[in-house]
């Protein structure tokens, strides 16, 4: 597969690579993505707590931590 970068951002890509000393530009690409994929994530991780939020479907905090830390073994004063 072949894909066309624009200059600017080849310049960006060997200028990021020249910074972090040691990494190539494919590094510096697939650094960017999974940096990408991180933030996906996390607000797919969001829109769940929202969706969840909408539907009244949470629970006060107090409970949530009784029922964390003795599923986990966790002391209450940790």
């Amino acid at each position: 597969m072949q894909i066309e970068i624009p200059q600017d951002l080849f310049e960006r890509v060997q200028q990021r690579a020249a910074m972090l000393q040691g990494l190539s530009g494919a590094d510096v690409i697939r650094r960017a993505l999974d940096s990408m994929d991180r933030m996906d994530h996390e607000r797919q991780s969001i829109q769940i707590g929202i969706d969840a939020w909408r539907a009244r479907d949470v629970q006060e905090f107090a409970a949530f931590d009784r029922k964390f830390r003795s599923a986990n073994g966790i002391s209450t004063d940790s």
